[in-house]
């Protein structure tokens, strides 16, 4: 089934020229899918009784135009695919008129939380239901990042009890929020991929390192042995 939820952008979600903050758009994503695992029965209670969960593994967007305060948006969510472990999610934003403002596609992995393993999407995907007919097309760039640089290295920094979700590691849109620091303060980009390679906790020290490119640039946040948590790119 196709999830929607309507909003309407509030003060607390915009930057300081009045529009939707990119860690703001992304959280709107994740809240919409998390709305979709209410609406069918599998949210946030049978997660904690049954201590399995969906983690976000990647997921590439397109922004056409970021809303103003107190716009009405409507958020859109859908499954479009399960395979072994792995779940696929498509999303869209919309202003309450059907202006398109942004999409995306987005990759997920079922994990049983006790053991640390993936798990089989069965009776996941019979909750969701596949809308396979209404998969957006395949023009937001490839699931992997490649690094063409080192990058530079910044200060680092430690996770900190606000940046954890109710699965005790950090929150997906708070990598968006993290990385944001190290973009050019005026940059709002009309694309993202993000990449989700291992999961922080609390009082792990996060590395940033800064990759400049010629549309953009990409943010990597790595754990204490240089390994990335994630790989986020944000291009014009």
């Amino acid at each position: 089934m196709k999830y929607t939820f309507e909003s309407r952008i509030r003060f607390s979600e915009v930057d300081d020229k009045g529009y939707l903050a990119l860690p703001s758009l992304i959280n709107y994503l994740m809240d919409c899918a998390t709305f979709h695992g209410e609406e069918v029965g599998v949210g946030l209670d049978w997660i904690a009784e049954h201590k399995m969960t969906w983690v976000l593994a990647s997921f590439r967007m397109k922004i056409l135009r970021y809303p103003k305060f107190n716009t009405k948006i409507r958020v859109s969510t859908w499954a479009t695919a399960f395979r072994g472990f792995l779940g696929y999610r498509d999303f869209l934003v919309e202003t309450e008129k059907g202006e398109l403002l942004a999409s995306g596609k987005s990759d997920w992995v079922y994990m049983d939380m006790e053991a640390n393993k993936p798990l089989n999407v069965k009776e996941q995907a019979e909750a969701y239901g596949i809308e396979a007919d209404l998969a957006l097309p395949e023009e937001f760039g490839k699931r992997k990042i490649r690094l063409r640089d080192q990058g530079e290295q910044m200060e680092p920094f430690i996770v900190h009890e606000s940046n954890l979700d109710t699965n005790g590691h950090v929150n997906s849109g708070q990598y968006i929020l993290l990385a944001k620091n190290y973009l050019p303060r005026s940059f709002m980009p009309g694309a993202v991929r993000a990449e989700y390679r291992k999961q922080a906790y609390l009082g792990e020290t996060i590395t940033p390192v800064v990759h400049t490119m010629e549309n953009g640039c990409a943010v990597e946040l790595r754990n204490s042995k240089g390994e990335p948590y994630f790989i986020g790119e944000f291009t014009v």
